[in-house]
């Protein structure tokens, strides 16, 4: 459907207003068709990895991968279910058994995509993961997919990134400066490119069309602007503090705590935790990660150090906890980060987890097992749309898609 190239480069404000769309169109953007142009150009404030292809890690990987990697349905803002890969579904009486018919001419790098690759794509370990038994192809067209478990009455499920078309992009890896996705038939061409230090207002005054930011610093540098509209997009992160079974309990949980945290620990959007939260119900998946007999260690709570509002609110919390304890924040790399998650020796971890899941057996599969969750603010983006730029929806997790 989309053929993605790799060009090779080196290289407190006042309170927001947001501007809502009207409520029947609230997951579309704003734009106006007469001034489409070919080309849109697009500023990501964050590192992109193709080897993240199937699992984004942050905004930017999210933009850039929705565009590039279809699924058999999208699923937009408010849940509604709309056709992707294939223009039909059929769900078995048993609700374990799905039946998708392509549709005419879907086409992923530019060739025609069939049923055999889809059920290829369908039986990928990590597809197995999120729990599909089987996908067999009955013609070029159809393929049926099987379930461990029956599901709700929409195949929502099937926008999940992990279950992407997404081969060619996942084969080549390391972090890169500017793609180039190319819509065969289509338009416009998307231009990506990573702004330098995270920074987009650069990229912006160059006539970047699109950015999606989480710091208001950049939506206020725009605020007044007649040639750009500010979305609020949906919010879409929440920051839990997680501790392993056993660790002392740190009581965060207060209503007044979690509004100090919102309000003024980050440096971000940002609102008290909202329920509900889709991992009260992971009690019929299979354990996490087996954390028991381990001995905590240490006296931290620990952050990915590339993450500014998990370390804001995770020196907060520190202080939280008062003078006369030997509580101290600190920042870990991925490597560490993941083990320190994996071992479950330390006294917290503050974690950016996605508000929305689609798959949440699978999602929290890293977590130690018995470990509390206290969920602590939610964030969101906005999308700063230059006027005149094509129709942009926002899906399920708060992402922009270009739409055809």
């Amino acid at each position: 459907m989309l053929l993605l190239a790799l060009v090779g480069c080196s290289h407190k404000p006042e309170p927001l207003s947001p501007i809502v769309p009207e409520k029947r169109d609230q997951c579309l953007l704003a734009s106006n068709p007469s001034e489409h142009t070919e080309t849109l150009t697009v500023a990501l404030a964050g590192p992109v990895d193709l080897a993240h292809a199937l699992n984004p890690t942050n905004d930017s990987e999210r933009l850039l991968f929705r565009q590039g990697t279809p699924t058999l349905v999208r699923l937009d803002c408010l849940g509604n279910v709309h056709p992707s890969l294939a223009e039909s579904w059929q769900k078995s009486a048993d609700g374990q058994e799905w039946t998708f018919t392509l549709g005419e001419g879907a086409q992923f790098v530019g060739v025609p995509v069939t049923a055999v690759q889809v059920a290829a794509t369908l039986m990928r370990p990590d597809a197995k993961a999120r729990g599909i038994d089987s996908a067999v192809y009955l013609d070029d067209r159809r393929v049926r997919v099987r379930l461990h478990n029956a599901r709700d009455t929409l195949p929502r499920l099937f926008a999940e990134p992990a279950l992407a078309m997404a081969g060619v992009l996942a084969s080549v890896g390391g972090p890169v400066k500017r793609f180039v996705v190319s819509r065969p038939a289509r338009r416009p061409i998307i231009d990506f490119e990573v702004a330098e230090n995270g920074d987009v207002r650069d990229a912006i005054d160059r006539g970047a069309d699109l950015a999606v930011t989480r710091d208001p610093a950049i939506v206020e540098y725009v605020a007044g602007r007649p040639e750009f509209e500010t979305y609020p997009l949906p919010w879409s992160v929440t920051y839990i503090l997680l501790q392993p079974a056993g660790a002392q309990s740190l009581a965060v949980t207060g209503d007044s705590v979690r509004r100090s945290l919102a309000g003024d620990a980050v440096r971000a959007e940002a609102r008290p935790a909202e329920p509900p939260f889709w991992w009260d119900s992971l009690a019929g998946c299979a354990g996490g990660t087996d954390s028991e007999g381990q001995q905590l260690t240490a006296s931290r709570i620990v952050y990915p150090r590339e993450d500014e509002v998990a370390r804001g609110l995770a020196e907060r919390l520190v202080a939280l906890a008062g003078t006369g304890t030997s509580l101290r924040a600190a920042g870990l790399g991925p490597a560490e980060f993941s083990a320190a998650l994996r071992d479950g020796t330390e006294r917290g971890l503050v974690i950016a987890v996605p508000r929305e899941s689609l798959a949440p057996c699978r999602d929290a599969s890293g977590w130690p097992s018995g470990a509390s969750i206290q969920p602590l603010i939610d964030t969101r983006a906005r999308a700063i749309v230059r006027r005149g730029s094509p129709a942009l929806a926002v899906d399920w997790d708060g992402t922009v898609r270009v739409l055809p």
